[in-house]
C-alpha cells in the first residue's frame, strides 16, 4: 500500500513537472495575431456552447442529457486552455474588436471559401455565423421540456459547430503555435463527430425515436 503511493506520488509530482514546463515554455513564446484572435473567438464560441448545453440539463425531461454532458465537457476543458494561454500571454479573454479579417493574415492564399465565410461573420448578427442570438437562446429557455425543445437544441447547437468548424480549420492550418494548432485540429475533429451525431439524432426525432446516445426517449417521456 505504501509502494501504490508512493508510486503515484512520484508520478504525480512527474506530470505537474511536465505541465509546469509546458505552460512556461508557452508563455514564453510569443503569440501572433491569429494565435490570439483565434483564442479569444473560439472562447467565445465555446462559451455559447457551453451555455446551449446546459440549458438542456435543467432538469426538465429531455433524451439529450448524455451529449448535453459529452458537449459542456468538452468545451469546458478547452475553453479552460484558451484562456490560459490569453492569460500567459497578457492578452484579454475578450477580443477589442468583432471583426474576422485577422483570418486573412494566414500564410496560405486565402480562396472563394474563407472570403464567404467572412462575408458571412459580417452578416451575422452575433458577429459568427451559426451563434444563437439572444432571441433563440430565449425561447430555447422558455420551451417546456420535450420533442420540441430537443428539435430546437439540436439545430441550434448544429449550427453552431457548422459556424465554428471554417475558424478551427484555418487555425489549425496557420496559427504560429504549435498548441493553438493542436487544439484548432482537436476542435475540428470533435465538432465534425458531433455534426453527425446531432444530424442524426435530428433525424431521429422527426420519428419520435430514441436518443442514440442516451436510451431516453427524445420526447423525455
Amino acid at each position: 500500500m505504501l509502494l501504490v503511493l508512493a508510486v503515484s506520488l512520484v508520478a504525480n509530482a512527474v506530470l505537474w513537472g511536465q505541465m509546469r514546463d509546458a505552460r512556461d515554455a508557452l508563455g514564453g513564446l510569443k503569440p501572433h495575431t491569429i494565435d490570439i484572435r483565434f483564442s479569444q473567438f473560439m472562447g467565445i464560441h465555446h462559451q455559447q456552447a457551453i451555455a446551449l448545453s446546459q440549458l438542456m440539463l435543467d432538469g426538465q425531461p429531455t433524451g439529450l442529457a448524455g451529449i448535453a454532458r459529452k458537449i459542456t465537457g468538452t468545451q469546458f476543458r478547452e475553453l479552460g486552455e484558451i484562456h490560459g494561454w490569453l492569460k500567459l500571454w497578457g492578452r484579454p479573454l475578450q477580443p477589442d474588436r468583432d471583426d474576422m479579417t485577422w483570418m486573412l493574415l494566414g500564410q496560405q492564399p486565402y480562396d472563394a471559401e474563407l472570403l464567404q465565410y467572412l462575408i458571412d461573420c459580417g452578416n451575422a448578427p452575433e458577429g459568427m455565423p451559426g451563434l444563437a442570438t439572444q432571441d433563440q437562446l430565449q425561447q430555447l429557455r422558455q420551451l417546456p421540456g420535450g420533442l420540441e425543445r430537443d428539435r430546437l437544441f439540436l439545430r441550434l447547437m448544429l449550427a453552431h459547430h457548422e459556424g465554428g468548424l471554417p475558424m478551427a480549420r484555418f487555425a489549425a492550418r496557420e496559427a504560429h503555435l504549435a498548441p493553438v494548432r493542436r487544439l484548432a485540429g482537436q476542435v475540428v475533429l470533435e465538432q465534425s463527430r458531433e455534426i453527425q451525431q446531432l444530424r442524426s439524432i435530428l433525424a431521429l426525432s422527426e420519428h419520435k425515436a430514441v436518443a442514440p446516445d442516451t436510451g431516453e426517449s427524445l420526447s423525455g417521456g
